[in-house]
């Protein structure tokens, strides 16, 4: 009983952290002048999984060059895995966590999670017993229904609000249904090695910084 309990605890946990952090100078900073126009930053030169999907959020500065994530327990939402990044945009603290799905082998919860969130725009967080922990999670996702995220930023400063606004919008069409992909191998993480995106024309690949995590993964 305790391990359920503790388990559930756990699970909570992963997603209350994000509104439980204090702004402040120990946190990389996000300078909205230095966003990138998606229509420059071609998705198709970035894998078609979640390191590919931080690369391209990197490049267009949606997510810090430097902090390392922090590995989610993805399973708790039936996703594949998944990263927080905590910093700051123009001073404001700002969580980001992004998830993969495995859109071929999506279980009961991963499939409750995301017809939620493409009805409401939120989802429902259960304790391992199929209890509603009567939390509800803002959340979006890919068109291609592969990825999503939960993004917080309780700034009403006009360049941050645009700042969610453009991430949710290249979150929505990366690698939509219809985009040919770029494949590699799974083992590959942003956790155990840099991340690196993928020219096909020219065949070249380039090494994004940052993308080594520091922080132990959560254990139930």
């Amino acid at each position: 009983m305790k391990k359920v309990i503790l388990g559930v605890l756990c699970a909570v946990l992963v997603f209350s952290l994000g509104g439980c952090f204090g702004s402040g100078p120990q946190f990389e900073n996000i300078d909205t002048a230095q966003r990138v126009d998606i229509d420059n930053v071609p998705a198709a030169d970035y894998y078609n999984d979640l390191d590919g999907l931080v690369s391209y959020f990197k490049a267009l500065h949606y997510l810090p060059q430097n902090t390392a994530p922090t590995q989610m327990m993805a399973e708790v939402i039936g996703a594949k895995r998944g990263y927080r990044y905590v910093f700051t945009v123009n001073g404001s603290q700002t969580v980001v966590e992004l998830y993969e799905y495995d859109v071929t082998a999506l279980d009961d919860n991963a499939k409750r999670v995301t017809e939620e969130v493409k009805k409401s725009g939120a989802f429902h967080l259960f304790n391992k017993e199929g209890v509603d922990m009567d939390t509800t999670y803002t959340a979006y996702l890919s068109d291609s229904g592969k990825f999503m995220m939960l993004y917080t930023d309780n700034s009403s400063n006009t360049d941050n609000v645009v700042q969610a606004k453009s991430a949710q919008q290249a979150l929505k069409y990366f690698y939509a249904k219809g985009t040919s992909e770029t494949s590699k191998p799974e083992e590959s993480s942003a956790a155990s090695q840099p991340e690196t995106s993928k020219n096909e024309e020219s065949g070249k690949t380039s090494q994004v910084e940052g993308s080594q995590s520091t922080e132990d993964s959560t254990v139930v």
